[in-house]
C-alpha cells in the first residue's frame, strides 16, 4: 500500500512538472528585428552593407530584384528561434490593396523614410503572418504573437525568411518597433 501511495505521489509530481514546464515554455518571448538577422553569414557583410547604404533609392531597389537570391542566402533567418511563441513589433503591410479583416499581411520593421518607394527589406527582415481573426490595417504599428517558423515564403511583394500563425494582434507604439541596431 505505501509503494503505491508512493508511485501516485511520484506520479503527480511528475506530471505537475511536465505542465508547469510546458506553460513556461509556452510563454512568448519578445524579439526584435535585430535577433531574426542574428544568423547572417560573416562572409555577406560587405554586401549586405553595401545595399543597406546605398544612397538612391532607385539603386537599390534595383539591387534587390537582380541579386535576390544572393540576399536570400546572406539573410537566411534565425534558426534557434524556429517553432518559439514569440511577441515581436512591426507594421502589418497588407499583401492585396484591402485594409479591412486582412487575414494574410506581412510584418516589416520601419522602412527607410528617404523613399518615396522603398525597396523591400531582406528576408530576415519580412515576417509572412497568418492571423484567423483578421486585422484592420492602418499605419500604426502592432504587436504580433504566435508561433515563428524559419520557412520560405514568396509573395509579389518580398521574400520572407519567416512565417508566423498568430495567436494575438494589439496595438503597439513607435518606439517599440525598433530596427534593433
Amino acid at each position: 500500500m505505501a509503494r503505491t501511495r508512493t508511485d501516485r505521489l511520484v506520479a503527480g509530481a511528475l506530471v505537475a512538472t511536465a505542465l508547469l514546464t510546458g506553460a513556461a515554455a509556452a510563454d512568448p518571448v519578445t524579439v526584435s528585428w535585430a535577433d531574426l538577422r542574428a544568423n547572417r553569414p560573416d562572409a555577406c557583410a560587405a554586401f549586405l552593407n553595401n545595399y543597406l547604404n546605398q544612397p538612391k533609392c532607385a539603386q537599390q531597389a534595383g539591387s534587390a530584384r537582380l541579386l535576390s537570391r544572393r540576399y536570400e542566402t546572406c539573410a537566411p533567418g534565425t534558426d534557434s528561434l524556429d517553432g518559439r511563441a514569440v511577441r515581436i513589433a512591426g507594421y502589418a503591410h497588407p499583401l492585396e490593396f484591402e485594409f479591412r479583416d486582412v487575414k494574410t499581411f506581412l510584418l516589416i520593421p520601419p522602412l527607410r523614410q528617404d523613399c518615396n518607394h522603398p525597396p523591400p527589406p531582406l528576408p530576415d527582415q519580412v515576417i509572412a503572418v497568418e492571423f484567423p481573426d483578421g486585422l484592420d490595417v492602418t499605419a500604426d504599428p502592432i504587436w504580433v504573437t504566435g508561433v515563428l517558423r524559419l520557412q520560405q515564403s514568396k509573395t509579389h511583394l518580398a521574400t520572407t525568411a519567416y512565417t508566423l500563425q498568430a495567436k494575438t494582434v494589439t496595438r503597439a507604439t513607435i518606439p517599440d518597433v525598433s530596427g534593433g541596431d
